[in-house]
């Protein structure tokens, strides 16, 4: 049986702080992973994401989980989400991080796949034993670790509220070698792309934008691109994401704080000297993530959004990159290029008692019924 983990909540300053250089560790240990559990992310996140209305209250609830050892192997960047937010009579909810409309396309706890069913028991029984919640919205746990996960709790408190499916490439030293091994589907793709713009005498040209004084421009294009793209209406709809300001203003210093990490990549396909497609990466070691897109509809009949994508991975090979990951959503865009699936499950978990289950189950129908789109618990990764 393994030792038993010890679980510590920590304050504001503590989770943003003095814990960054084991956190930044353990993220960096993961494989394949994204930006969402890293301790950049999870700050910005906060402070653009957390503000406190009447009608809803978030407090910082964040946990680490340490081994018999001392050593870090869990982070819980978690919420308490009280509605409303003021008054005797609430419902108390705690939630990892990530309310948002997409932006944060995976949310989930902070460690390893072989210690993650162990976190969150782990995590559980602390909770039960000090505090007093309704549920619990543990993000989006690997499917792998569901079966152990579905053991260890009671099955009257267990909710599988979705999955979500996220795709990586693994690149081997050349794009020629790349090439070959995609499907006869893909790789005409990739040939109608470049020859349809010969043909009407275009040729395309890839920038990639790294630098922090560059970045804010990119940004913008991104954001306009982004929003042009939601509006089409002779393709799949995308929702524009980015479309409040304090979306956008998270994005940008985002963009800025991972520029002067090294870790930003904005990719934009130029036909002549105008952006027609752009996308944004996130690079961590030899891992790059590749995260929302936007382009010129009037671009649209060119498919350059696929030339943009096979121009990002001609430049992830040419600079070492061993991964890409192609993000959550399982759209023809994704599938087409035979990626490798990491599949999750959404789990939700109410309190022991009857009360708190039938509590959850009148706010989940009450949500429901007052919007036609997908509630917050429906969302634990991008549809896109």
């Amino acid at each position: 049986m393994p030792a038993p983990l010890k679980v510590e909540r920590v304050t504001e300053s503590q989770f943003f702080g003095a814990l960054r250089n084991e956190w930044q560790a353990l993220h960096d240990s993961l494989s394949p992973r994204t930006p969402f559990t890293s301790p950049t992310w999870n700050a910005l996140w906060w402070k653009h994401f957390h503000g406190r209305h009447l009608l809803t209250g978030k407090e910082l609830f964040a946990h680490v989980v340490r081994d018999c050892a001392g050593s870090l192997v869990g982070l819980a960047p978690m919420m308490a989400v009280n509605r409303p937010a003021l008054g005797p009579l609430r419902l108390r909810a705690l939630r990892c991080f990530g309310a948002d409309p997409n932006i944060t396309e995976l949310r989930r706890l902070v460690c390893q796949p072989r210690h993650e069913s162990q976190v969150l028991h782990a995590l559980r029984e602390h909770v039960i034993r000090n505090y007093r919640f309704d549920w619990i919205d543990w993000g989006a746990i690997r499917q792998e670790s569901w079966q152990s996960v579905s053991q260890q709790l009671p099955a009257r408190e267990l909710i599988c509220d979705g999955e979500v499916t996220d795709f990586h490439l693994s690149l081997p030293a050349s794009w020629d070698e790349f090439r070959a091994s995609r499907s006869r589907n893909i790789k005409e793709s990739i040939r109608k792309c470049y020859n349809s713009l010969k043909r009407d005498g275009h040729s395309a040209r890839l920038r990639v934008v790294e630098r922090p004084e560059e970045c804010a421009a990119a940004v913008r294009t991104f954001l306009a691109l982004h929003a042009n793209r939601s509006r089409a209406t002779n393709t799949i709809k995308h929702l524009d994401v980015f479309e409040s300001q304090r979306a956008q203003s998270f994005l940008h210093e985002l963009a800025t704080v991972s520029a002067h990490r090294n870790e930003l990549r904005i990719f934009q396909l130029l036909i002549g000297d105008a952006v027609v497609a752009t996308r944004i990466g996130f690079l961590s070691g030899n891992e790059l993530y590749l995260y929302y897109s936007g382009y010129d509809t009037a671009w649209g009949g060119y498919s350059v959004m696929t030339t943009l994508l096979a121009e990002a991975l001609k430049w992830a090979i040419d600079h070492g990159v061993g991964i890409v990951n192609l993000s959550t959503g399982t759209d023809v865009s994704k599938l087409r290029w035979s990626p490798t699936l990491t599949e999750y499950s959404c789990l939700i978990q109410t309190m022991p008692g009857m009360g708190q289950r039938l509590v959850f189950a009148a706010y989940r129908f009450l949500r429901a019924r007052r919007t036609e789109t997908p509630a917050p618990w429906r969302t634990c990764g991008s549809r896109r």
